[in-house]
């Protein structure tokens, strides 16, 4: 199984005998994407230079003062546990990871040396008495649970008391903005470091924008880190015409909102309890990979959880896909979930994955 979604091309070549059209709903990505009308000659004729109005575009947007416009949240996602080391180099204590949720996150601390303390949905306060920081993913990924604000702020009142940080990654959060911790001043806090996607809400992940939301000093160290050519001129244009157009954004709020509820609907309808957000919805089940390897097999591409636990669905693009979908579900509960047959359709998807990196490797 792969480690995250949005990897279509390779399940095109693990499944070759799927020949319908393929329906990726892997990654929770907005489908309604913003407009490009970008021109390309005079996007990549010259160096990219960050402009004054892309930040303070993502400013007005995000409703803060200060931040920095980076090449998506997942830079700073790699990047934090190292400022941290530079900030507080003799720091012992754990972070705080949940225990569910995008484990780049366990990934990044893991890698510069920090101990990991993982939480079910939400840290005890003797967990953050004793934490340098604690990651929130809020709404988390894939389990939808969401954090309000007033919560956030309590845990921040914890942590700030000991010089611990508060990182969190609002990354789903756009089509429900008001429940943002990041309209929360942040003049007077030193410990609040909020992640922002643009590419999920926007539909467009290809352009690797984000925005990190932080004090003057972790500011100041990110854009030491960051290169000036890190974001292009083409991302920069239309980041800044997507972050203005107010009118826009309702009508994908409306749109993720209406489709959202469908798809939470439409798998309980079928038997499928799911939690989620207006992205996406997860399903937890004992046969959640007979489930995922049974859809491959339909040319449907869903995001099996990292344990096996569950499955999340992204958002369907086209009506024939909800469709398709539908039929799809609707015959998985006549399969044989026998653990001799969910064992054997295991043994087969293996068995592709095998012959695929031996292609590869070769």
């Amino acid at each position: 199984m792969f480690k995250h979604g949005g990897q279509l091309e390779r399940i095109k070549k693990q499944n070759p005998k799927q020949t319908l059209e393929w329906i990726d709903l892997s990654t929770g990505i907005s489908p309604y994407s913003y407009p490009m009308v970008e021109d390309a000659s005079n996007s990549v004729s010259s160096l990219p230079q960050q402009h004054e109005v892309l930040e303070q575009a993502a400013c007005d947007y995000y409703g803060v003062a200060q931040l920095l416009v980076t090449p998506g949240s997942m830079w700073s996602i790699q990047n934090l546990p190292m400022m941290r080391k530079l900030h507080y180099a003799n720091d012992s204590r754990p972070v705080l990871i949940p225990g569910q949720g995008f484990n780049e996150h366990q990934k990044a601390w893991q890698s510069w040396g920090f101990d990991i303390e993982l939480y079910d949905s939400c840290p005890t306060e003797r967990q953050l008495r004793a934490a340098q920081a604690c990651v929130v993913i809020n709404p988390n990924n894939p389990t939808g649970h969401m954090l309000e604000p007033k919560k956030l702020l309590e845990m921040l009142n914890v942590l700030s008391k000991a010089q611990a940080w508060l990182v969190v990654d609002e990354a789903f959060i756009d089509s429900t903005e008001n429940l943002s911790v990041s309209r929360v001043s942040l003049r007077s806090v030193d410990n609040l470091i909020v992640l922002k996607s643009f590419g999920k809400y926007f539909g467009l992940p290809g352009l690797r924008v984000g925005a990190l939301i932080a004090p003057s000093q972790i500011l100041a160290t990110s854009k030491r880190l960051l290169n000036e050519w890190s974001i292009s001129s083409a991302a920069q244009s239309i980041a800044i015409r997507a972050w203005k157009d107010t009118q826009w954004q309702l009508g994908a709020n409306e749109k993720l909102r209406v489709s959202g509820n469908r798809l939470h609907d439409l798998l309980n309808k079928l038997g499928y309890k799911t939690q989620g957000t207006h992205f996406f919805q997860t399903h937890y089940s004992p046969h959640a990979c007979a489930l995922y390897i049974f859809l491959l097999a339909q040319g449907i591409y869903i995001r099996l959880l990292d344990d096996e636990s569950g499955v999340r669905f992204g958002l369907p693009r086209h009506e024939n896909h909800w469709q398709r979908i539908e039929r799809a579900l609707s015959n998985f509960k006549s399969v044989d979930l026998t653990k001799q047959n969910t064992k054997q359709l295991k043994t087969t998807q293996q068995g592709n994955q095998t012959k695929l990196k031996k292609a590869e490797s070769a």
